[in-house]
């Protein structure tokens, strides 16, 4: 995992650090997070995969329903600038609190990128505590 913070200009966009932008290919996908407070930025195909397993699923439950409107309801395609920059909407910015000025930070957790308010992120740091505090011994993880 690395996190990187960057400032969002006064149009709304941010650049994609360069690190990441070495393993997309031009473009993410940027949708409302599971957690409060993030969002979630995948590749293309990533996200078709995402979508066609919530497709899957009877839309009789509220949950479905509900993931439908939160995560492919507002999932929007960002492609790269020139400057290797990315546009997100308003109402995505607004989710997590963020406006123009503000820095971001993206953290890569290999398997989506989560992106978040500066703020909100050193906020969460604080509260939740250090790993040691937490019980991960049901997750039988080696090596740690």
């Amino acid at each position: 995992m690395a996190r990187y913070t960057h400032t969002v200009d006064t149009k709304g966009r941010v650049i994609v650090p360069a690190k990441l932008r070495e393993k997309l290919d031009g473009a993410l996908m940027v949708t409302l997070g599971m957690d409060e407070g993030y969002l979630a930025a995948y590749t293309p195909e990533q996200f078709e995969s995402i979508k066609e397993q919530i497709l899957n699923h009877s839309s009789t439950g509220y949950e479905i329903r509900k993931l439908k409107r939160d995560v492919l309801g507002s999932s929007t395609l960002c492609e790269f600038d020139g400057q290797g920059r990315m546009s997100l909407p308003a109402f995505l910015w607004e989710h997590i609190n963020v406006e123009p000025g503000e820095a971001i930070c993206f953290i890569d957790v290999f398997d989506k990128i989560e992106i978040c308010s500066q703020a909100f992120f050193d906020e969460s740091q604080e509260k939740e505590g250090t790993l040691s505090d937490m019980d991960l011994s049901g997750y039988d993880i080696r090596g740690l």
